[in-house]
């Protein structure tokens, strides 16, 4: 049986939003390098472009640390599974016409939708989504200072 309750917003997020629900923060919950993840070899061309993308921006917010490599590459791939979706659903069309002649929608809109989905969660917990950035309120000499100093609670 899985935890109760909404998944655990990451420590820097809460901490970068300034701890909004005033909950304790873990001060024991393991602190990995803030170091960007080198590409994994097994992403698709896609998925690198991606990854390549998004890599300066997550760091740069002080969110991303070597730790983040799975989260990072399962982002990029289901980005890369949906932009190939997608141009496959673009050249067949919404609907198609089954043996029997019913007609129904693609089953590439399942795969669509269901990347968007990994997408968007990935993206909240890396704070790439618009919501989960206005939550997010540096302090002055978190602006000021780069590294690990951020995640020092």
């Amino acid at each position: 049986m899985g935890m109760r309750g909404p998944t655990p917003r990451p420590t820097a997020l809460v901490v970068l939003e300034g701890n909004p629900g005033k909950r304790a923060i873990n001060r024991s919950e393991p602190k990995p390098r803030m170091k960007a993840p080198a590409c994994p070899g097994h992403l698709d061309e896609q998925a690198k472009v991606e990854w390549k993308r998004l890599v300066p921006i997550i760091h740069h917010m002080k969110l991303l640390t070597e730790a983040d490599y799975i989260a990072l590459a399962n982002l990029c791939m289901a980005y890369s599974r949906m932009v190939r979706a997608e141009k496959k659903l673009a050249e067949g069309g919404l609907l198609y016409k089954t043996q029997s002649g019913y007609v129904q929608q693609s089953p590439l809109l399942s795969v669509i939708n269901s990347s968007v989905e990994t997408i968007t969660k990935l993206c909240r917990e890396f704070g790439l989504t618009p919501s989960s950035r206005s939550r997010i309120q540096l302090q002055s000499k978190d602006r000021e200072h780069s590294g690990d100093d951020i995640l020092d609670f």
